[in-house]
């Protein structure tokens, strides 16, 4: 009997040994940090034009309501918020008023990149907590 339940247990042991490196969950605090690395590279990308501090103010003001929404564990909301930010990125890259030149520092394609990543960890993030995507 003492055997069997040796057995099981290092059995058990190893499965979840085995399996841990799987399950790599994606947590609040992570995103919220993926969240504030944008918001770092959103103050210093460069962007052209007479409205370049109303646009940057207002492309910070979604990543901080995004993070709201995060805070809230409001994830789909938070995922519509950069949905909005990058719709202004791609306006900006489309107008040419924002950096394209990675020898210039941060570009706006680099912004969306990062938007899209945070996005699916927020998606990772609904489907931990209700078992399913946000559908957009």
């Amino acid at each position: 009997m003492m055997k069997k339940i040796s057995f099981a247990a290092i059995f058990f042991a190893l499965a979840m040994f085995v399996a841990a490196p799987m399950a790599s969950a994606t947590t609040v605090t992570e995103v919220q940090a993926m969240i504030a690395s944008l918001k770092t590279k959103t103050e210093t990308v460069v962007i052209a034009g007479k409205q370049a501090d109303k646009d940057r103010l207002g492309l910070l003001a979604k990543l901080d309501e995004a993070s709201l929404k995060v805070d809230q564990a409001k994830f789909c909301d938070a995922i519509a918020k950069l949905n909005d930010y990058k719709r202004v990125v791609n306006h900006l890259i489309a107008t040419g008023r924002i950096n394209q030149d990675p020898a210039l520092g941060t570009t706006g394609q680099e912004l969306l990149n990062d938007a899209d990543a945070t996005i699916a960890a927020l998606n990772e993030l609904q489907v931990q907590s209700t078992g399913a995507a946000c559908v957009f």
